[in-house]
């Protein structure tokens, strides 16, 4: 079939479903007979007032542009996020939308129909890309719509297969049942020019000083098979993956942990990748593209097990956890040291909560230490000297080739980075987002994270993992060591930077790197790995399993923001205040909750499978009951199948900037007048989002109106003590301040004084 052929059977269905009514308000017909003419000719009418239009570029004039997916009408209407095939610009029937292998087509009708030649490129070389259309916001230069590029992908990882949402035109993280889709990454192979950047070029954030210095793939041609893709050629197009996981192994290799005697480091769990293990990803094709799949598993991570060559049994996978030294621990977990250039080569932090013990049968059993009374419990961590479990988890890193069939002279080729993380709380927000926030005024830097920062992947300049194979051959490094750029977001020179797009609402989720975390001691979603010459990215220096390092930067004020909720005022971590306040209903209400005992909420988990805090009495003193940093683990919860996405999937970057700015708002207000909120000895215990203040009976003042917060504020009184429940504790609270906020004002008081209020600034 002709790729007129193919984007007609496509036009012809979607016309149907609205699309056409919606295109002819631009003066294109869908129906029309020669639909090729008609895709081709001038559109003199185009109406960007028409809902999701405003930000397709004003240099746009036609259905199709021969080779430029951002001036073609047709595609921004199927491709964009913000565009659906309604009156009024609501969302319609998912079945109303184009599938990816759809908007697959008419990619390639936009790149076919420009009758490129591979003589007329300059140099062209061959790379793989994840790639995404973006609303003009979320694009790589700011001025419209257009496709933004990357050589990395990220994928994460997830209990569900992939769910589809073609509303958002992308995956999302929620499944219907509860649990966390995976997250699967988009690529496609590109002819790409090959050089340093001019300043017109576009790149994503901030330019690092020596970019002028080094070499970018900027995509020109989609490449994908027939023969018209590139004329007098007849391509084929097939992709090759090759990802590792080997955590496990370097905690021993690298890391110095002995392991239980018996036990082969070289094979699975210890080391698996594509050849000797199916359960990492599997490659999907989406018409010319290809997904990188991360493969589900429920629960999110597993004991490990292999066979003992000594027993001759299979056995949980164990280690002998080191008594406690002066470097040895953070927190209650294993700690692993970095060099001195914060590179790793073994995974930060261990799990070690897990004791593993033999019965008198000879069969084992597993001992969640949470458990364990006091002094017990802190005694035997320190001291260690027993036996932990390992536990598999499915993050790796690896590399993405396309094999190219049917060129006539042999053309350069670059490999895809690709990465399989943990998965993002907030699939909605992205890095970039909060850190242009944090970049707009000196003091949402300064004042806001005690710990971390926002800082996105898409800014660093590392070298990919130089360890990892060439798919197609294995004997070669994916990678080079003068190949800096493979995580930068990239796309065209903008079309017109004449631009009448209005602040949006980010309403899809990224698998690109502006929407990841960089690496800093180490990070969410990539560590830094190294050898004798080099600093690279890899995926090994992160917790094992991940969930223990997810714990950490969720305690530490949401080490980094846009995926890491925010659990400080979970645990009352002092030197790290509460940065991006998250609800209460988001944090989980504890059984013994007096809101519970009411009966006016039901007792829940919060997205980490704990409870949040809660102000009880017990007799005549105020307490605050919380969970007990040292005692919550959230590997147990991955365990449980506790974590989860759906109660945070849906908070966008204007939400969680609105509820810091709201936060900073309080601080300024209360006392001490010396604080700041990455600084403030306040505790902050409740919060609630207010719709409406309006219908609101507990409002203190006619003039809050509108949408607004509660926060409720203790000053606490001591360290506290252990409560009933093994894994939280009270401390007794001194003072209580509320605060009550609107977009404008601010009524606050302290315990149930009077309301006062000033104006927010």
């Amino acid at each position: 079939m002709s790729l007129l052929d193919s984007l007609e059977v496509t036009c012809r269905r979607l016309a149907t479903q609205g699309w056409d009514d919606l295109l002819r308000r631009h003066g294109l017909n869908l129906q029309e007979a020669d639909l090729a003419a008609e895709l081709a000719r001038d559109l003199p009418g185009i109406d960007r007032t028409v809902p999701g239009f405003a930000d397709f570029s004003l240099a746009g004039r036609r259905g199709i542009e021969p080779g430029q997916p951002a001036l073609s009408l047709l595609y921004h209407a199927l491709a964009s996020p913000d565009v659906h095939p309604t009156a009024d610009g609501s969302p319609s029937q998912p079945d109303a939308y184009p599938t990816l292998e759809e908007l697959d087509t008419v990619e390639n009708y936009i790149y076919g129909s420009s009758r490129a030649a591979l003589a007329a490129f300059t140099d062209p070389v061959i790379g793989v890309f994840a790639y995404q259309y973006r609303p003009a916001a979320s694009s790589a230069h700011g001025y419209h719509a257009d496709l933004a590029f990357s050589r990395t992908g990220v994928a994460r990882v997830g209990t569900t297969d992939a769910v589809y949402d073609p509303i958002q035109r992308t995956f999302v993280s929620a499944s219907g049942n509860g649990g966390i889709a995976v997250m699967p990454a988009r690529y496609g192979a590109f002819i790409a020019e090959r050089r340093r950047p001019l300043n017109a070029d576009a790149i994503m954030g901030r330019r690092d000083r020596d970019d002028g210095l080094r070499s970018f793939l900027f995509p020109r041609h989609k490449l994908f098979p027939g023969s018209e893709c590139l004329i007098g050629i007849e391509l084929t197009l097939d992709y090759l993956e090759h990802h590792i996981n080997e955590k496990l192994r370097r905690i021993h290799t690298a890391g110095g942990i002995p392991i239980v005697a018996g036990f082969d480091i070289d094979n699975p769990p210890f080391f698996r990748d594509s050849r000797n293990s199916d359960d990492l990803v599997e490659l999907r094709p989406a018409g010319a593209s290809v997904l990188v799949l991360p493969r589900p598993h429920e629960p999110l991570v597993h004991i490990a097990e292999q066979r003992n060559q000594v027993s001759g049994q299979t056995e949980p996978v164990r280690f002998q956890v080191p008594a406690q030294s002066g470097n040895n621990r953070f927190s209650t977990s294993l700690l692993i040291p970095a060099r001195s250039d914060r590179a790793r080569r073994a995974p930060e932090y261990v799990n070690i909560r897990h004791r593993v013990t033999r019965r008198a049968d000879g069969s084992f059993q597993l001992e969640d230490m949470a458990a364990l009374p006091e002094p017990q419990f802190s005694n035997q961590l320190a001291a260690g000297n027993y036996e932990a479990a390992h536990f598999i988890d499915h993050t790796c890193d690896g590399a993405l080739v396309a094999r190219v069939g049917g060129l006539p002279v042999a053309v350069a080729d670059f490999a895809g980075y690709s990465l399989v993380t943990a998965p993002d709380f907030f699939p909605l927000a992205d890095q970039m987002e909060i850190t242009n926030w944090v970049r707009q005024d000196l003091a949402n830097r300064q004042e806001q994270f005690a710990q971390g920062s926002p800082d996105p992947l898409c800014e660093g300049r590392h070298l990919a993992n130089l360890e990892l194979p060439r798919p197609d051959r294995m004997g070669d490094k994916a990678f080079s060591r003068t190949d800096e750029t493979l995580v930068a977001v990239v796309s065209a020179r903008p079309a017109s930077r004449q631009t009448h797009a209005p602040k949006r609402l980010k309403r899809f989720a990224s698998y690109l790197t502006d929407a990841a975390s960089n690496v800093f001691a180490p990070g969410w979603d990539i560590s830094l790995g190294a050898d004798q010459q080099d600093v690279y990215y890899a995926a090994y220096g992160l917790g094992s399993p991940f969930p223990e390092d997810s714990k950490l930067c969720a305690a530490l004020n949401s080490f980094w923001p846009a995926v890491a909720p925010d659990a400080s005022r979970t645990f009352r971590i002092r030197n790290a205040p509460t940065a991006m306040p998250l609800l209460n209903s988001e944090l989980g209400f504890h059984p013994r909750d007096p809101r519970v005992i009411a009966g006016a909420v039901q007792s829940t988990t919060g997205w980490d499978g704990e409870h949040g805090p809660f102000l009880e009495t017990v007799g005549d003193r105020t307490f605050v009951n919380h969970a007990d940093f040292g005692r919550s683990d959230y590997v147990s919860n991955a365990l449980n199948g506790t974590l989860k996405v759906a109660l945070t999937a849906g908070i966008d970057a204007d939400e969680l900037i609105r509820r810091m700015e709201a936060l900073r708002t309080c601080i300024a207000t209360l006392p001490p007048a010396s604080d700041a909120v990455n600084t403030t000895p306040l505790w902050l215990v409740t919060v609630e989002a207010v719709p409406d203040w309006a219908a609101d009976p507990g409002r203190a003042d006619a003039t809050l109106v509108g949408a607004g917060y509660v926060y409720e504020f203790v000053r606490a009184d001591g360290a506290g003590e252990p409560a009933m429940d093994t894994n939280r504790r009270r401390v007794p609270v001194a003072d209580i301040f509320t605060c009550q906020i609107a977009s404008e004002v601010i009524f606050f008081r302290r315990g149930q004084g009077p309301w006062q209020s000033v104006p927010v600034a």
